[in-house]
């Protein structure tokens, strides 16, 4: 049995896709006389075309990326899709401007090059490479697996209709989040040149597939996590999935082919590490309450519930992969961090004595020392689920966090100085006026003095609760994304079901403007701030007995000087607080009386220098440098474990007293 796995565009560049990475391995592990082949496809074009106009593509792979690949399948819509690509690149200018030569360079488009010259050679570059590529599988393979998850669903129908023409006998297999629920049965369905399609995870099915192939044992028919043309006509909605059950089993992943291609072109490139499946946040599967995650997020349709690795396995993991491609850059695929054992996983990864840069998904109930100890350890990037900066907003996202959390960690980002990349979602349905504007009051008093979000409008994708549960929102009209309309024939469009969908609103929307202009005011806010002596735009400096607060957020500095027990205290809601703690800490020790508490915090709320929710404190200015925010966590930590145990003690003795009487 001779087995290809193939990445196409417009998978990231920069790393190896993990989905290769890991049934080569497990296929190897379990069918050793099985000969299995990587193709890391996405890299080859990504030299090509240049990394710069590769990555400017991959980062809009879902509509820009896909149409690119439509007219493969259906040249008659070549000059719509050249049409839209023309219009879509006039808009954005600023890195797609026609004299930037190193999104456009002069070997590839020519000195002086129209946005209709590089559509025209892009897609011979596109249209070069899948000849080539097929004419390389055919007569070479029994099976060729094609992963479908980052814009690259197109690029495979494109790459299996060519492969089936020169070789029929050839067994098509597509697999990845992309042709999740509906999305699997319905391009059986509409290609006659696919043979399978894997939905979930693909170890077990793919393994049963591969076995069933060659030793022609078992029934296909009714398999976990595969469809057939056939099947797929009685699972309108997707298979069953067929997961593993327990993740330290699986094989480590084999890079060896893409690390091999990244080194030949000096890619600075990162190890793909998975430490789980999943999300605990989405317990859609196992409540059936399609609300019981975040509304707009479709990322776990794949899965039937979360998994993990547990600590030790990932750690000799990681380990092993960067001893193994001497490579301590690590982007971990994980939806979501793991919601107990941050700090262990921190302490096993510090200890194999590497100097990582380590990316890392993470969710705002994250504790300061948590995030801290992690930092310690690599993490250098993360992307938290921030959202929103509203708690009535974040209620209608079912995000299941506040603002006041979501202040805290991108505090701790901009103290530590991990780069954050997370997202302000906007525009979602059924947005009232009143959160809109609460937003832009928490952004420019208090998000404000943190790195900036990305402004991300809220897009539909099937399989999320508002797809679920359409009637509950104000929506109508939900449809394939309109974008495809463009590369696809209009009877195709209507045919077949896509990951990506539009919609009509039944109502009006608030309008986002004020958000749009504040988040400008911001950037601009944190970029003269990071240029100047002072670095930020609100910090402190403690000095031992007193606090000085350096605030410029009117645009004319200001300071605030603490001393004695108001240092004390504005250092303690450093972390977000609940007033009770703070009384506990400093009414009940006699260190101040409550009135004092009470007047001091309204004055610090007054000068927006601390943020209140409900009864949870939070201060807002960050440390000047990321050694004084980590002594300050270490610290707190110290304290507050010392609290805890004198507590327990307490409560100890008191249990012994009652048993005795």
């Amino acid at each position: 049995m001779r087995v290809a796995l193939i990445a196409l565009p417009w998978s990231a560049y920069q790393r190896p896709s993990a989905a290769l990475g890991a049934l080569a391995a497990y296929v190897r592990q379990h069918e050793p006389g099985f000969e299995v082949a990587t193709c890391s496809a996405f890299l080859d074009m990504a030299v090509t075309l240049g990394t710069s106009l590769y990555d400017g593509i991959s980062l809009d792979a879902y509509e820009l990326g896909e149409l690119l690949y439509t007219p493969q399948l259906y040249p008659e819509r070549r000059e719509a899709v050249r049409e839209y690509f023309v219009q879509s690149l006039t808009a954005r200018a600023g890195a797609w401007r026609l004299d930037n030569v190193d999104r456009f360079p002069v070997a590839l488009f020519g000195e002086h090059p129209t946005y209709e010259h590089i559509f025209d050679r892009i897609l011979a570059t596109l249209d070069g490479h899948l000849d080539t590529l097929a004419a390389s599988l055919a007569g070479r393979y029994d099976v060729v697996a094609l992963t479908t998850s980052f814009g690259q669903l197109f690029a495979n129908l494109s790459l299996a209709r060519r492969l089936k023409a020169l070789a029929p006998e050839v067994r098509v297999v597509l697999g990845g989040s992309t042709v999740s629920a509906q999305v699997g049965p319905s391009l059986l369905k509409e290609y006659p040149f696919l043979d399978y399609v894997i939905q979930g995870e693909g170890e077990q099915p793919f393994l049963a597939l591969l076995r069933k192939l060659a030793y022609g044992t078992g029934d296909l028919f009714g398999m976990k996590g595969l469809l057939t043309p056939k099947s797929a006509e009685h699972v309108a909605s997707g298979a069953a999935l067929w997961e593993v059950g327990n993740m330290d089993e699986l094989p480590y992943p084999d890079y060896d082919e893409y690390a091999s291609k990244a080194e030949q072109h000096g890619v600075m490139w990162l190890l793909s590490i998975e430490g789980s499946r999943g999300c605990w946040w989405d317990r859609t599967k196992r409540s059936g309450n399609p609300k019981n995650t975040c509304y707009f997020c479709n990322l776990n349709v794949q899965w039937n519930g979360y998994r993990e690795k547990s600590n030790p396995r990932l750690v000799d993991e990681i380990d092993s992969l960067s001893e193994r491609y001497g490579n301590t850059g690590i982007f971990f695929l994980d939806n979501i961090i793991r919601v107990k054992g941050m700090t262990e996983l921190a302490e096993g990864i510090r200890a194999t004595n590497r100097d990582y840069a380590l990316f890392y998904e993470m969710r705002a109930n994250a504790h300061p020392y948590e995030i801290m100890r992690l930092w310690e350890a690599g993490v250098k990037f993360v992307q938290f689920g921030i959202e929103g900066l509203s708690t009535s907003y974040l209620r209608r996202v079912g995000k299941g966090t506040t603002v006041i959390q979501n202040l805290q960690a991108m505090k701790v980002c901009h103290e530590l100085d991990i780069r954050n990349y997370a997202n302000l979602i906007t525009h979602f349905p059924g947005t009232e006026e009143a959160e809109v504007a609460e937003t832009v009051q928490n952004l420019l008093s208090y998000a404000i003095c943190y790195e900036p979000l990305d402004l991300s409008p809220y897009r539909l994708g099937r399989g999320s609760t508002l797809d679920a549960l359409r009637a509950q929102f104000p929506v109508e009209n939900i449809r394939n994304a309109d974008c495809y309309k463009v590369g696809l024939p209009a009877e195709v469009y209507e045919r077949i079901a896509l990951f990506d969908l539009s919609f009509d609103l039944r109502t009006g929307t608030s309008d986002w403007s004020a958000v749009v202009e504040a988040c400008e005011v911001w950037m601009r806010a944190y970029e003269l701030a990071r240029g100047s002596q002072y670095r930020h735009v609100m910090t402190y400096l403690d000095g031992g007995t007193f606090l000085r607060v350096y605030d410029g957020r009117s645009g004319m500095p200001r300071t605030l000087l603490l001393r004695g027990v108001e240092r004390d205290l504005y250092l303690y809601c450093t972390e977000i607080r609940q007033r009770q703690e703070i009384d506990e800490v400093f009414v009940e020790t006699g260190r101040a009386s409550r009135a004092q508490v009470e007047q001091v915090l309204a004055h610090w709320l007054e000068e927006r220098i601390l943020f209140r929710e409900g009864e949870r404190y939070l201060s807002v200015a960050p440390a000047f440098t990321p050694q004084m925010a980590a002594k300050r966590m270490h610290t707190l930590h110290s304290e507050d474990q010392e609290r805890r145990e004198r507590r327990q003690a307490k409560r100890a003795s008191e249990d012994v007293a009652v048993a005795a009487s």
